[in-house]
């Protein structure tokens, strides 16, 4: 934590334009109250997050073709009526 910047409640909430303006840059700041961090500010992911992969998740359960009908019938007929 030594080279995080802090903050304090205060300061966030006088200054949250600049705070924020640091965070864009890629820096955290810990946020203190009464000089114990309460919480911790830190940039986005640039990565987007990965998209589950549904139909690996189906063939785990179901295996690789049930037997008798189609993957999309299986999964309709398991969910039950909505």
């Amino acid at each position: 934590m030594s080279n995080m910047k802090t903050a304090t409640i205060r300061e966030v909430q006088h200054h949250l334009a600049e705070v924020l303006s640091c965070v864009a840059r890629g820096e955290e700041v810990a946020v203190l109250r009464r000089g114990k961090m309460v919480a911790k500010l830190v940039p986005p992911d640039p990565r987007p997050p990965a998209a589950p992969d549904f139909l690996a998740r189906a063939r785990a359960v179901w295996g690789k073709a049930p037997a008798g009908s189609s993957l999309s019938d299986t999964v309709s007929a398991s969910r039950g009526e909505r």
